[in-house]
């Protein structure tokens, strides 16, 4: 239903623009904790933003990673709350194609139950030329 893919649509746009929000701040808190830090590999906006990009997608090519302890409570709530909010938006994607896929069985059930009917009212008819 319309009201249905609104919802969905919803959840699907808050979800994602919670985890865009998400990686922003975490970035900056990481790159808060690792800018000139010892052997810290996240010095610039760009690469704590890279950081936080391939860290909430689960992907985590380990080419930036953060090395002091405060990065890495950053990192712990960035995993958390990343694969939470990327599972709302999968589910989300899920439940519409569920939704359509419903709908279209829906439709399709109408159908078999009018051809059911025709092919009752044929043989009902047929019954009625055979007796007369």
């Amino acid at each position: 239903t319309r009201g249905g893919r609104f919802a969905v649509g919803r959840t699907l746009a808050s979800a994602a623009g919670g985890a865009v929000l998400l990686m922003v701040v975490a970035a900056l808190a990481v790159l808060e904790a690792e800018r000139g830090a010892p052997g810290s590999n996240i010095e610039t906006f760009g690469q704590a933003l890279w950081w936080a990009g391939v860290t909430v997608t689960t992907v985590g090519y380990g080419d930036a990673y953060p090395v002091t302890p405060e990065g890495r409570i950053v990192a712990f709530g960035l995993m958390l709350v990343g694969i939470s909010l990327l599972g709302i938006i999968t589910a989300s994607v899920a439940a519409w194609f569920v939704a359509r896929t419903r709908q279209g069985e829906d439709e399709l059930m109408v159908e078999i139950r009018a051809l059911r009917q025709e092919v009752s009212d044929l043989r009902a008819a047929q019954e009625q030329n055979r007796s007369a």
